[in-house]
C-alpha cells in the first residue's frame, strides 16, 4: 500500500531513538579520560595557586613583625634626638629627621598591614576556587548520577517503542502471503482501494482479497464417525481421482477434523492428508476423489453383505431362515466394513444362510414399515481384506 506518508515519520523516529540512545551511552559510560585529565589539571593549578597565596601571607606576616619591630626603634630614637636637642647636645635637624624615619616606617607599616588583608582574603577565594575544582574532579571521575543514566534510559526506551510503533505501520503497507504459492486469481491493480470492510466478491475490484493463492495440495476425506477411531495420524491413504481411472496415489494423514460436519442427518469428519510428489504432479485442487485408508489385513474372516445388517433393540444382527420356513433375528458381533460386505466376529459360522430380505409379511411382523418385498437368499463369504472408504474431494492449503 503508498508508505510516502510513513517513510518520513519513520526516519523521524529513527533519529530521535539514534539521539536518546547516543545521549544515554554518554550518561553509562560516564566522561572521556580527556575530560577527567583536564579537570584534575585545574585542580593541581588550583592547589599551587592556594599554596602561593599563604606564602604570600606568610611573607607579609613576616615584614609586619619586621616593621613593627623598626617602627618601635625609629621612635625610640626620635625621641632620643628629641631630648638630646633641647639639651642642645645635637642639631635640630638631627631631631626632625628622626622623627621623620619613624614616621616613613610607621607609613610602611600601615601598608603593608593592608596588603596581608588583601592577600589573606586572596587566599580565600584561591582556597574556594581549589574546593570547586577538587568537587569537580571527582564528578567527573564518578560520572553522572544513576537517576540521570535511568532517565537517559528510559527516554531512550520510548523513543525506540515510538521508532517500532513507526516501523510498524510502514510493515503494514505491505501485503504478504501467509504461505508460499501460485497466485491463481488477481482482484486488484495498483491505485485500487482495498480496505477489510469491502466486499470480498471474486469479481469486484474492491475486494479485500487482492489475489487468489494455492499452495501446496491436500486430500480432504469426508469419513463416516463409526470409521474415524480407526484413523491415524501418519496412516497411509490410497487415492483414486476421476480424472486419472485406473491410476492410485498415495499419500499421509495429516489432521483429523476435532468436530464433525452433518450433512443431510449424516455425520461425517474430514480427514486431511498430505500428497506424495507423483501426485502433486497429477491432481489438482478441486478434483473428485476416492480414498481408502489401509487399517491391514485380516485373514480367514467371516464376512456378510453389509445390506443384510439390520439394528432391532439396539442390536445389531441378522435374519436367519427358521425351521418353520419363518425368519428370526440373530444378533451378531460385526468387525469393520468394507465397501459392501461387513466382517462377522461373533454370531455365525461358515456356510450359514441369512436372509438379505423380508416379505411384506415379515416386515409387518418385525414391526418394520411396509415396503416392497425384497429377494430372499444369501450364502457365507469368507476372506477379504480390511479397507475402509473415505469421502471424495481435492483442496489448496488455504487461499
Amino acid at each position: 500500500m503508498d508508505d510516502s506518508n510513513l517513510v518520513g515519520q519513520v526516519e523521524a523516529a529513527r533519529g530521535a531513538y539514534n539521539s536518546a540512545h547516543e545521549n544515554y551511552l554518554k550518561m553509562k559510560n560516564g566522561n572521556r579520560p580527556q575530560e577527567v585529565a583536564a579537570s584534575h589539571f585545574q585542580q593541581q593549578r588550583a592547589s599551587k595557586v592556594v599554596q602561593g597565596g599563604h606564602q604570600n601571607v606568610r611573607r607579609l606576616e613576616a615584614q609586619i613583625s619586621a616593621m613593627e619591630s623598626q617602627l618601635k626603634r625609629d621612635e625610640m630614637f626620635a625621641q632620643r634626638q628629641a631630648a638630646l636637642a633641647k639639651e642642645g647636645a645635637v642639631a635640630d635637624q638631627a631631631r626632625m629627621d628622626a622623627f621623620t624615619a619613624a614616621e616613613v616606617t610607621r607609613s610602611n607599616l600601615n601598608a603593608a598591614r593592608r596588603e596581608i588583608q588583601q592577600a589573606k582574603s586572596t587566599a580565600a577565594q584561591n582556597e574556594s576556587e581549589f574546593n570547586a575544582s577538587k568537587e569537580q574532579f571527582q564528578m567527573m571521575k564518578s560520572g553522572f548520577r544513576k537517576e540521570e543514566i535511568a532517565g537517559a534510559r528510559y527516554a531512550a526506551d520510548q523513543a525506540r517503542g515510538n521508532l517500532i510503533y513507526q516501523e510498524s505501520l510502514l510493515a503494514d503497507t505491505k501485503i504478504r502471503a501467509p504461505f508460499d504459492g501460485v497466485i491463481t486469481q488477481k482482484y486488484a491493480d495498483a491505485g485500487s482501494i482495498v480496505t477489510p470492510t469491502t466486499s470480498a466478491a471474486t469479481t469486484s475490484a474492491t475486494s479485500s482479497s487482492i489475489v487468489s493463492l494455492a499452495g501446496r495440495l491436500e486430500m480432504v476425506a469426508q469419513v463416516s464417525e463409526s470409521n474415524i477411531p480407526k484413523i491415524k495420524i501418519g496412516q497411509e491413504v490410497d487415492i483414486t481421482a476421476t480424472a486419472h481411472p485406473g491410476k492410485v496415489f498415495h499419500g499421509k494423514v495429516t489432521q483429523i477434523a476435532p468436530a464433525a460436519i452433518v450433512t443431510q442427518n449424516v455425520t461425517t469428519f474430514e480427514v486431511h492428508a498430505s500428497l506424495d510428489k507423483e501426485s502433486e504432479g497429477h491432481l489438482l485442487a478441486g478434483m473428485n476423489i476416492s480414498s481408502r485408508f489401509s487399517m491391514g489385513k485380516l485373514h480367514d474372516v467371516l464376512t456378510v453383505p453389509t445390506a443384510a445388517i439390520v439394528s432391532k433393540e439396539g442390536k445389531m444382527g441378522v435374519y436367519v431362515p427358521s425351521e418353520d420356513g419363518d425368519s428370526k433375528f440373530k444378533e451378531l458381533k460385526l468387525g469393520p466394513s468394507v465397501d459392501e460386505i461387513t466382517v462377522v466376529e461373533k454370531g455365525l459360522s461358515d456356510g450359514d444362510k441369512i436372509l438379505l430380505g423380508l416379505s411384506k409379511a415379515q416386515l409387518a411382523k418385525e414391526g418394520y414399515a411396509a415396503q416392497d418385498p425384497m429377494k430372499r437368499g444369501g450364502a457365507g463369504l469368507s476372506g477379504g481384506a480390511g479397507m475402509m472408504g473415505g469421502g471424495r474431494g481435492m483442496r489448496g492449503l488455504g487461499r
